[in-house]
């Protein structure tokens, strides 16, 4: 952990320091670090040394975790240490919800994560807090339970879910714009089957989202508000 967290902090200081500063929003220390065992009181120090190396660039360190982990109490410590960007990790998908109740899974997810953030902190905003991470496996991804991969369901949970999301005003990263051929295969191909656009970088991907009926958050909307990795 300690020789990856030093190769990545360099290569942030060689962006910052070459004059590249303007374009980043924001820096996250770790992934998914708590959902994958890592302590919170190890974390935080991680977290609380970027922000004195980085703050004069952003104010937005933080980190991004799944949402159960902001939820049940294992970032508290993130959560009342001083951190003031979060980002949380919510997939219907992978709670292996059917598509019919994946949006409701999805947005309740994140309900809860961010309520209980904000309880804790005492404030709505005092903690800057996005989805950092959602999406849905289209055509030639795999099913993970209930959860059916294929563009249609993908569509489905684009409209119904992300936009709700966007509509109710918070950023989103979708997981994920672009496939990405050269990740191995795994459970929900999420690397390669996920993306909106396909590896043509076309908008014929995306286009299905739309012509399938209304949208919540027409396209020209969505570059407003919504970031896609």
């Amino acid at each position: 952990m300690q020789a990856s967290y030093e190769s990545e902090r360099n290569a942030l200081k060689g962006v910052l320091n070459s004059g590249n500063s303007a374009s980043v929003y924001g820096i996250t220390v770790g992934s998914e670090s708590l959902y994958r065992g890592v302590s919170a009181f190890e974390l935080l120090p991680r977290i609380k040394n970027a922000i004195a190396e980085f703050g004069k660039f952003t104010k937005r360190v933080g980190t991004v975790d799944s949402w159960n982990k902001f939820q049940d109490g294992t970032a508290d410590p993130i959560i009342t240490g001083g951190v003031k960007f979060l980002l949380v990790n919510a997939f219907g998908y992978w709670q292996h919800q059917n598509i019919n109740n994946a949006t409701a899974t999805y947005l309740d997810d994140l309900q809860q994560a961010i309520g209980h953030i904000q309880s804790l902190s005492g404030s709505i905003d005092a903690i800057e807090i996005w989805n950092g991470e959602t999406g849905w496996p289209g055509d030639g991804g795999s099913d993970y339970g209930d959860a059916k991969a294929g563009t249609k369901n993908a569509a489905t949970f684009y409209k119904t879910g992300v936009c709700a999301a966007l509509d109710w005003g918070y950023n989103v990263f979708y997981f994920e714009a672009f496939d990405e051929a050269w990740k191995p295969k795994s459970t929900g191909d999420t690397g390669d089957q996920v993306a909106k656009f396909i590896r043509s970088r076309s908008l014929e991907a995306i286009l299905l989202i739309y012509i399938q009926g209304p949208s919540l958050c027409p396209f020209i909307d969505i570059s407003r508000h919504m970031v896609m990795k």
